[in-house]
């Protein structure tokens, strides 16, 4: 019994061990989709913390003009606000095609990039999606001290109904 508990505690060590040095040896670029993956994995989790953890805390959207904390805001209301009808769940999720997912890291410091994405929001309708709003996005970012966060960021529309 102890040769399978130890085992497994060496199994669990070996994979914690081997995703650390994935990370550490990770691009730029690659570091970035994880920040916006995980960002849009939270949207869809209705999970705050994962987006809010993406956003520099000087963060400004320029076509709305909202900050960090209104962008909080906004999305508080949208969490606790929008329900489902018949399943009673979120109504929404966002998805990102990889080919419309562009990113460039400049070189000089502070390091910077910035990324051009397509969100593709979803509606359900009980167990059915329908598309909702298609978003165009750019964004700067800045790598922090926490790692890259989005700066200033623009979304235009790209057709569909916004999400309110």
């Amino acid at each position: 019994m102890k040769r399978i508990l130890f085992g497994l505690l060496a199994l669990v060590l070996l994979w914690f061990g081997v995703r650390a040095i994935v990370r550490a040896l990770a691009s730029d670029e690659t570091r970035i989709r994880w920040v916006i993956e995980d960002m849009a994995d939270g949207f869809n989790e209705t999970r705050m913390n994962p987006i809010m953890t993406g956003l520099a805390q000087d963060f400004l959207e320029d076509s709305w003009g909202a900050d960090k904390e209104l962008a909080r805001a906004g999305l508080a209301q949208m969490f606790l606000q929008s329900k489902d009808s018949r399943t009673k769940k979120f109504p929404y999720r966002v998805q990102i095609p990889e080919p419309d997912f562009r990113v460039r890291v400049h070189e000089g410091e502070p390091r910077t990039a910035e990324f051009d994405l397509v969100a593709q929001f979803d509606e359900s309708k009980g167990e059915e999606w329908n598309p909702r709003w298609t978003a165009k996005v750019h964004a700067e970012l800045v790598l922090a001290p926490g790692g890259w966060k989005i700066r200033r960021a623009r979304v235009d529309d790209g057709g569909g109904q916004r999400l309110r």
